[in-house]
């Protein structure tokens, strides 16, 4: 028998960690059954070494490779979208703290200052105006990093995100997931809906959801139309899962500090982030600021390119945890970032984003995920209390779902 993980989402064949989805014949894990969920969906493993909770420093990194595959778990004849990227996210041995590169990257790579924004450039603050006029007059870069800013200090980012192994599984929406998650992180609570879904929410009168209730799992039967406590729970109710959490560029929860340190890690990789030209745009009755920036990969002293690795890095550059905290994206560590900000006129945080994966030069184009996010900045945690129904979270983009 092969070695598993504690959450039985991966095994070891020897040169590598796999997914359950691609196990040796006739061998599966307990019993024979498949783990109905990975802890950690996304492209990228938080740590080197293995899955959550099983550290083995001493194993191979895996190898840069995507994989994504669609799990069908019986029984409850849901599916569950795992987005197993081979390339797992390093955290350099070499990097900051050790004699290496600013942000983690390769040691002796020869990465540009990117540079702040002119002293004199324009930005918004929550309570100027907001009118074509002054958006007009900002420096994309300087909002931009202002309406990250807000995003990271607020105390709880409520996160309401879907992700898409493919652009046409985007645009289908007939098998994919969706996660409602909050975490306090001064008191390391939270909160967490996961749906499995076939339509859209409102269309979809047959959803597969679990929801945590202090640390039941508690799953609404799409046959009984209820809720009940489940026969064979797993850790997300006594564990922070991994994915859903953070929007793959930043997380909120963080302090002033840490979240200066983020945003001048990210300045310091020349080329890594493009804002354009922040616009209005009035749908559905509301007004949002629109603005498209582009997460590029760079190219380090490893003569590699990086993309979403790199907020990562600038993530544990702020002295966070990626482990404990926790942080996951679904895109390969060379993947760049295509991202739609909607930003709230008021508050001047992220309402809503799309995000789609883009390669690295000399890369071939492949299916690349996408990932939606609606979000919220609640004081406090939601209460975690069954809806009377099945309760499916809302997700939605104000210029509709479409790609873009």
């Amino acid at each position: 028998m092969p070695t598993y993980s504690d959450d039985g989402q991966w095994w070891w064949d020897g040169h590598a960690w796999q997914p359950v989805t691609q196990q040796p014949p006739q061998q599966q894990p307990y019993g024979g059954q498949q783990y109905p969920g990975p802890q950690q969906p996304g492209g990228q493993p938080p740590y080197q070494g293995g899955p959550q909770g099983f550290y083995q420093p001493q194993q191979p990194q895996q190898p840069q490779r995507k994989s994504r595959t669609l799990l069908i778990v019986a029984g409850a004849v849901a599916l569950v979208l795992i987005i197993a990227v081979g390339g797992v996210l390093v955290w350099n041995n070499n990097s900051g703290d050790s004699g290496g590169t600013a942000g983690g990257g390769p040691a002796g790579s020869d990465r540009k200052a990117g540079g702040a924004p002119p002293k004199n450039a324009k930005t918004l603050e929550p309570g100027q105006p907001v009118t074509a006029e002054t958006l007009a007059e900002v420096d994309p870069q300087a909002f931009h990093e202002g309406v990250m800013m807000r995003q990271m200090v607020a105390p709880i980012g409520r996160l309401v995100s879907a992700t898409f192994e493919s652009e046409e599984a985007f645009a289908s929406r007939r098998q994919w997931v969706l996660t409602d998650y909050a975490i306090d992180h001064k008191t390391d609570k939270y909160y967490y809906f996961n749906a499995l879904l076939h339509a859209a929410p409102e269309v979809d009168k047959r959803p597969y959801n679990m929801m945590c209730v202090g640390t039941k799992q508690m799953e609404y039967s799409n046959v009984y139309q209820q809720w009940s406590e489940a026969r064979s729970p797993g850790n997300k109710c006594t564990k922070k899962p991994y994915a859903g959490h953070c929007d793959s560029v930043v997380s909120s929860g963080l302090t002033a500090d840490q979240a200066d340190v983020v945003i001048k890690e990210l300045r310091a990789a020349k080329g890594l982030v493009n804002p354009a030209k922040p616009t209005l745009l009035s749908a559905n009755g509301k007004t949002y600021i629109r603005q498209v920036v582009d997460f590029n990969p760079v190219m380090l002293g490893d003569n590699s390119y990086y993309g979403s690795q790199m907020m990562m890095w600038a993530f544990k550059e702020a002295g966070l945890d990626p482990v404990t905290w926790p942080w996951c994206n679904p895109y390969h560590v060379s993947e760049g970032i295509h991202m739609v900000y909607y930003v709230d006129t008021e508050t001047l945080r992220p309402a809503a984003s799309f995000q789609r994966g883009t390669e690295a030069p000399g890369r071939e184009d492949d299916a690349d995920p996408v990932q939606v996010v609606n979000y919220s900045y609640p004081t406090t945690l939601p209460v975690s209390k069954l809806p009377k129904n099945a309760g499916t979270p809302r997700i939605s983009l104000p210029e509709g779902w479409k790609l873009q």
